[in-house]
């Protein structure tokens, strides 16, 4: 089964793909944050011409300090991308993954997350 990862950002979203057995992730693009309605068309625009069957979204856990209304975002998007698009939606943590993108390449780092975050979650439904 293939996945679309998303490592959202109110700027920048960064997107990656699966290959189609579902266990490796490939950054695939970054996107400009325009608004939640027009991010979840291109969304599910690029899920479908990649023919993946489910998104995989980074979700931060909250810890003090952090804007929470951030994940009231991606709950959001991810509400729309189910209900309008029939698109099934999971979580994955993704905490510290742009620092683990930036420490690997300053370019393309939105879409390297996207992949940290969609190959963690790959790996954790590999081993059931």
């Amino acid at each position: 089964m293939k996945y679309l990862g998303i490592d959202y950002g109110r700027v920048r979203v960064g997107i990656a793909v699966s290959d189609d057995e579902g266990k490796i992730a490939f950054p695939k693009s970054v996107l400009k944050n325009t608004g939640i309605g027009a991010l979840a068309d291109t969304i599910a625009h690029l899920a479908g011409a990649e023919r993946a069957l489910e998104i995989v979204m980074g979700l931060p856990q909250v810890v003090p300090g952090m804007d929470a209304s951030l994940r009231g975002e991606i709950q959001n998007l991810a509400d729309i991308m189910e209900k309008q698009y029939q698109t099934p939606v999971s979580f994955q943590d993704e905490l510290f993954t742009t620092r683990m993108a930036e420490e690997h390449s300053k370019k393309n780092t939105d879409a390297s997350a996207a992949a940290l975050i969609l190959q963690s979650f790959l790996d954790r439904q590999n081993k059931v």
